[in-house]
């Protein structure tokens, strides 16, 4: 999230760059190793959705990354800060109905719900198992795309060989409260009355100041931000903006219709998120917290991680970040993400 926050080609994506390499011609999947730099558009529940897979070789571990939003496609930011997971994974970006590229190729999908995508990813997951050759692939859910990451890891451990969440969403209901509470406390700190007006405006949900449920996230994020309480470091926010306008296939994008579209056509589901339920996951699980964030402040993570039960569990902090850790720390997050792969596979 910002500042708050062609043609279908089916299964046989587009070619590799690479040397040394055959291709089955009946089922047209790679079966030995080449370099993977793969854009395309792949059926999933009946809808073309775009898929961008990037890595030095096929036979490196697979990480499906589930972005944010919803309806905020984070492809070019993982282009911009996270090039380095793709010398030691093949990472896949899939952007979802009503996201990206997706939405800008079908700005009207038939199906766009919650249900339908658990059902996507799941499909997805599917085809990069059969095309990649792997029992397990890796799942990684950042924000928006953790509601959905969690419940796939839960639903499905036969597929997911660990889960990686990254600014988990767990009771959103909750986080907003906890969010409103930090802002009116820093307000009272610095004598700040035109902010602490606006909070108070915020909790009765004032017309005057926001309209709808949408409305009121978008200035709670606005406030948080100005607070340093969503982007930590302002020389993050500045190259966040470079990373969203920097590759061309992007600079036409418009991030705000897309996230408003996606809100809209999910409806109350994003707002009534609550994940609290899930008390266990028969797959390792790491969630990666960033000390300053306080849109979905890590307190609510960390109570929900010491009642899961699951063969591995870790909370991974990063200290010099807020919500948006895998661009303000990106060093760190690329190489805390490698590392942790690495030992499960050796």
């Amino acid at each position: 999230m910002k500042k708050i926050f062609y043609l279908l080609i089916p299964l046989a994506f587009t070619a590799c760059q690479g040397h040394n390499h055959t291709v089955n011609k009946e089922e047209k999947t790679v079966i030995t190793d080449t370099a993977v730099n793969e854009q395309s558009f792949i059926s999933l529940g009946g809808e073309e959705q775009y898929v961008e897979m990037t890595g030095t070789s096929s036979k490196n571990p697979v990480l499906l990354f589930l972005h944010g939003g919803p309806g905020w496609p984070q492809t070019p930011h993982l282009r911009y800060f996270n090039a380095d997971l793709g010398k030691s994974l093949t990472v896949v970006a899939w952007e979802q109905a009503g996201c990206g590229k997706s939405f800008m190729h079908n700005p009207d999908p038939k199906n766009l719900n919650v249900s339908q995508l658990i059902n996507d990813a799941h499909e997805l997951t599917l085809l990069l198992k059969k095309k990649f050759h792997q029992d397990k692939i890796y799942l990684a859910g950042f924000s928006w795309g953790s509601v959905l990451g969690l419940q796939l890891a839960e639903k499905y451990p036969e597929d997911y060989a660990a889960y990686f969440a990254i600014s988990q969403v767990i009771d959103i209901n909750r986080s907003i409260t906890l969010s409103r509470e930090w802002l009116k406390q820093e307000a009272i700190k610095k004598g700040d009355k035109k902010m602490l007006k606006q909070v108070a405006q915020l909790e009765k949900m004032d017309t005057s100041l926001c309209k709808t449920t949408l409305d009121c996230f978008f200035k709670k994020y606005e406030f948080l931000t100005e607070y340093g309480g969503a982007v930590h470091k302002k020389e993050s926010e500045a190259a966040i903006k470079i990373a969203e306008t920097k590759y061309e296939d992007y600079k036409n994008y418009d991030w705000i219709k897309g996230f408003m579209y996606s809100c809209s056509r999910l409806g109350d589901a994003v707002f009534a998120t609550n994940l609290t339920h899930i008390t266990e996951l028969k797959i390792p699980a790491y969630f990666f917290c960033g000390r300053f964030d306080r849109s979905l402040p890590p307190i609510v993570t960390e109570e929900f991680v010491n009642r899961l039960t699951a063969p591995k569990k870790e909370m991974v902090w990063f200290e010099e970040s807020g919500h948006e850790l895998l661009e303000e720390e990106a060093g760190k997050f690329n190489q805390a993400v490698i590392t942790r792969i690495a030992r499960m596979d050796n």
